[in-house]
């Protein structure tokens, strides 16, 4: 019970230290006004909108960059995106 308590803890401040490298990174890459984020367990969640495909990917690039980060979940959209037959 004890270890499993411990655990919770470690996650907690890995976490911690997670946004707060994500939140560095994201302000030196200049896209911290539009990408939201969630960090949880190491699992990185990305959401708000961008204004192309290549800045959604860059964010996801962004947040697989930082240390500790175990997964991406990329849930940003991109602002008026047309849809596109190829």
């Amino acid at each position: 019970m004890g270890i499993e308590k411990e655990a919770k803890a470690v996650n907690s401040d890995l976490d911690d230290g997670i946004e707060k490298n994500l939140d560095a990174a994201l302000i030196q890459n200049k896209m911290h006004d539009n990408v939201k984020y969630e960090v949880k367990s190491g699992v990185v969640t990305l959401t708000g909108e961008v204004n192309s495909q290549y800045n959604r990917e860059q964010a996801g690039k962004v947040a697989t960059s930082v240390p500790n980060v175990q997964q991406v979940v990329n849930d940003l959209q991109v602002k008026d995106q047309k849809a596109s037959s190829t």
